[in-house]
């Protein structure tokens, strides 16, 4: 009996071992026995080893495919953060007491608001899967979700949307044929892989503590469809304005939900093309944004939206409030295309077609432009006629070479 409880105690240690911090001279010159050069992880696997990040097993293997438990998540990213240590006088899981050997790192990154338990439970033995590492690795970077619809199975009213999207738009996340599978477990292969570019992401981003274009983009994509997934849900659950206002308390300050959200509800509509904010803004900000940050806590931003058959196309105003360490939005604005409208450039045009086709999918695309005309078009207020230049492209990618027709004064083509 003993020496069955020695042996079972060893692996436990050897498993724990597995995931620790080693000598940098010892990890630089370490292969693993099951980890080829050839392998698709290989590079990730070896640079997080030399950094001392991850080790393998006393046997020489790395085990790659076996999955990866929430406590080893934690371990792991407790190292590349650096974060202070807890200060919590009690344990803040029943599963994870203070006598815990991963205690420290499941308490530092709850308390940054990283990671959580669910009734009280942290649950640390449990696999993690693909779409709970992106929210972890995209609340512990704070990367900016500057695209939507990334993957094809993670849908707009998934609760990992926005996470998804901030990894693909990061470079961190890929994925497989459009594809991120995201109640898959991760193994630890693919962890040391994302966590590795994760880090490598996150050098590139600046640390200024100015806000940052992306970031003003992020909040402007982000946090309107966290807000539109809240009011679309509590409609179609017959939910009272007062049922989701704590939620909406989340993501809007207090005075913007009490105010604008409150009187929007009534109308808001579950199975129809009309949202309260712009559906999504990716062409839109790469030729029209501008933003100021008249505060360290406010963000003014300044944006437009393409008309594409549902939106009529508008301006944009946001206004961001940081209130307790995370931004909120505090105000909105949104005047539809009319007399005043956006007067897009012949640049500007070419510039929103290629970057629309080509995240269609195409490979190469070729944008000619071939003549100019004036159109007419009536202010949608107060009824008057205007005009404005419609242009005349070819474009050509690897699938197709179509005569392309751009009105200028709302971004809409055909």
């Amino acid at each position: 009996m003993k020496k069955t409880l020695q042996v079972a105690l060893w692996t436990i240690l050897l498993f724990t071992l597995s995931f620790v911090y080693m000598d940098s001279n010892e990890a630089a010159a370490k292969e693993f026995t099951d980890v080829p050069k050839n392998h698709p992880n290989y590079k990730a696997i070896q640079d997080m080893q030399k950094n001392g990040f991850i080790g393998g097993y006393p046997d020489g293997t790395f085990r790659p495919n076996e999955r990866i438990s929430r406590k080893h998540v934690a371990q792991l990213l407790d190292k590349a953060l650096k974060l202070p240590q807890p200060t919590a006088t009690k344990a803040l899981y029943m599963d994870v007491p203070k006598n815990h050997p991963y205690y420290t790192p499941i308490m530092k990154l709850s308390k940054a608001g990283i990671v959580g338990g669910t009734n009280g439970k942290f649950n640390p033995d449990a696999p993690i899967t693909r779409i709970q590492m992106a929210k972890v690795l995209d609340l512990a970077f704070d990367f900016n979700m500057t695209t939507h619809n990334a993957f094809d199975d993670v849908y707009s009213n998934h609760w990992g949307y926005t996470h998804a999207n901030a990894l693909f738009a990061s470079g961190v996340a890929k994925g497989d044929n459009g594809k991120f599978y995201p109640n898959a477990p991760v193994t630890r292969a693919h962890y040391a892989e994302f966590l590795h570019r994760a880090i490598e992401a996150n050098k590139s981003q600046a640390n200024t503590g100015k806000v940052t274009k992306n970031k003003a983009w992020d909040l402007s994509n982000r946090l309107t469809h966290s807000i539109e997934s809240v009011l679309i849900e509590g409609k179609s659950k017959n939910q009272s304005f007062s049922a989701i206002r704590p939620k909406l308390l989340t993501y809007a300050t207090k005075e913007f939900t009490d105010g604008v959200l409150k009187d929007y509800y009534p109308y808001a509509c579950t199975e129809c093309d009309s949202f309260l904010f712009p559906y999504k803004l990716q062409t839109e900000p790469l030729v029209r944004f501008q933003y100021t940050q008249p505060t360290p806590d406010s963000i003014d931003v300044q944006t437009v939206e393409f008309a594409d058959g549902l939106a009529h196309g508008g301006f944009i105003d946001y206004k961001f409030k940081k209130e307790a360490g995370n931004w909120k939005m505090s105000g909105y604005s949104y005047k539809p295309v009319g007399t005043k409208n956006f007067q897009l450039t012949v640049d500007e045009a070419k510039t929103i077609l290629k970057e629309d086709y080509g995240r269609q999918g195409a490979r190469y695309v070729n944008v000619t432009y071939v003549s100019k005309t004036q159109d007419i078009s009536e202010d949608p207020v107060s009824k008057k006629p205007y005009l404005h230049d419609r242009y005349i492209f070819t474009v050509e990618t690897d699938k197709e070479r179509v005569q392309v027709e751009f009105h200028s004064d709302s971004g809409m083509y055909y």
